[in-house]
């Protein structure tokens, strides 16, 4: 039995046409034969994949089933086009393209199971520790899944090109060189990437931390692939790239497992030696007995002879990591010390300077007379009433007699 006898006017159509023909049939048939494959390949492999994983109480298993599912539809397509490809007699043009499309898709749906056995596996840091001896901060990790996930799809890529027929090797240089020219062009976009593992991996600073590096200071608000914000102490955020917080020094006042107390106080010079040693000791004991306080750090010594006190230096270290919490607790410290100075009778010295004077000069001295200076004459052109004024001031004796005899004539 031929295609002739299904089909009347097979036999009045030309040789093309009945090749033609034959193919579309034959195609048509394969297309059925992947069809039932595909669906009983998955009814039988899946079903029984699943029930597996339901007698199981972990979950890896049931995203690995997850992860088969997809790539095995399309594996499962590229075993029916190669079977098909075998089984009948097509052309060895369709042959040959039916044979690559077929080892392509195997190809690819490789790819995609790696692809999604990288969510699957679920590695973690001790994972890693406990595999390869690396230290790696769970931070680090989704960075590191995302660079795997692109290789993947990458090498997949250049394989199922290389099936294709194409030169891999040309196309490999042709990206190296690209990817020259945009790393020279984005170095500095690279650097803050590289900036960003850096600072996941050695972790000197977490979201929360107050952080000090070059003239910024603040809250760290997020770390993010390219910069990170900071909230300064007057609210404002600032994006401050990571290869630049890299580069330089990073001080985390977040992370103090103390903090240190460090001040002079300077009493007067009146104070006597036994009063200096009493007051020494006492302080010391004072900050002993303080529950934050670390014992072995407390140092309490008079100091020097300052200029205008006797200075004595107080060095504790306190279990303290907040900074409110210090600032609190060194108040409380600085009024006992106020409270102690008080209660001995003493007083802090300040600035001050003393004037002493040896001689002073004697009363019985001579001083020499105070003399009235002459007022000068005006010019002749003046009034001449003017001008008897002036000599009255200048001879009032005179002026008087002269004035009674007038009053005798």
């Amino acid at each position: 039995m031929s295609i002739a006898d299904f089909i009347p006017f097979f036999s009045e159509l030309g040789k093309g046409t009945q090749v033609l023909v034959v193919n579309l049939i034959a195609l048509g048939f394969a297309l059925l034969v992947i069809w039932v494959m595909r669906s009983f390949v998955l009814r039988l492999l899946l079903s029984g994949f699943r029930r597996l994983a339901g007698r199981t109480t972990f979950s890896q298993d049931d995203l690995l089933v997850s992860a088969i599912e997809r790539p095995l539809r399309i594996a499962v397509i590229g075993v029916g086009i190669l079977t098909v490809t075998t089984i009948f007699d097509f052309t060895a043009d369709i042959n040959n393209f039916g044979d690559t499309v077929g080892r392509a898709l195997l190809l690819a749906a490789t790819t995609f199971f790696f692809y999604n056995l990288v969510d699957v596996i679920g590695v973690t840091s001790n994972s890693l520790r406990s595999i390869t001896g690396l230290q790696i901060s769970e931070r680090l990790l989704p960075f590191i899944r995302t660079v795997v996930k692109v290789f993947i799809i990458v090498m997949g890529f250049l394989i199922i090109l290389d099936t294709f027929g194409y030169d891999v090797t040309g196309l490999i240089a042709s990206l190296g060189i690209v990817g020259l020219a945009f790393s020279l062009a984005a170095q500095d976009t690279a650097a803050n990437v590289f900036g960003f593992t850096a600072i996941v991996s050695d972790n000197p600073f977490e979201v929360g931390d107050f952080i000090v590096s070059g003239d910024t200071s603040g809250v760290v608000e997020h770390v993010g692939v390219r910069s990170t914000r900071i909230r300064k102490l007057d609210q404002a955020l600032v994006s401050v790239p990571n290869s630049k917080l890299t580069d330089s020094a990073v001080t985390n006042w977040s992370r103090l497992s103390k903090r240190r107390l460090d001040f002079i106080i300077g009493l007067t010079y009146s104070t006597t030696a036994d009063q200096m040693r009493e007051v020494v000791d006492i302080i010391r004991n004072m900050l002993r007995e303080q529950e934050q306080v670390d014992p072995d750090s407390v140092i309490v010594h008079f100091v020097s002879f300052g200029g205008s006190s006797l200075d004595i230096r107080i060095i504790a270290y306190f279990f303290i990591s907040d900074w409110g919490e210090f600032t609190a607790k060194q108040e409380h410290i600085n009024l006992q010390v106020m409270e102690i100075i008080e209660s001995m009778g003493l007083g802090f010295a300040f600035p001050s300077r003393s004037l002493y004077i040896e001689t002073l000069p004697d009363d019985d001295q001579d001083q020499q007379p105070l003399k009235r200076p002459k007022k000068q004459s005006k010019p002749k052109d003046e009034d001449p009433k003017g001008k008897a004024e002036e000599q009255y001031q200048d001879n009032p004796t005179e002026s008087s007699e002269n004035a009674d005899d007038g009053d005798a004539r």
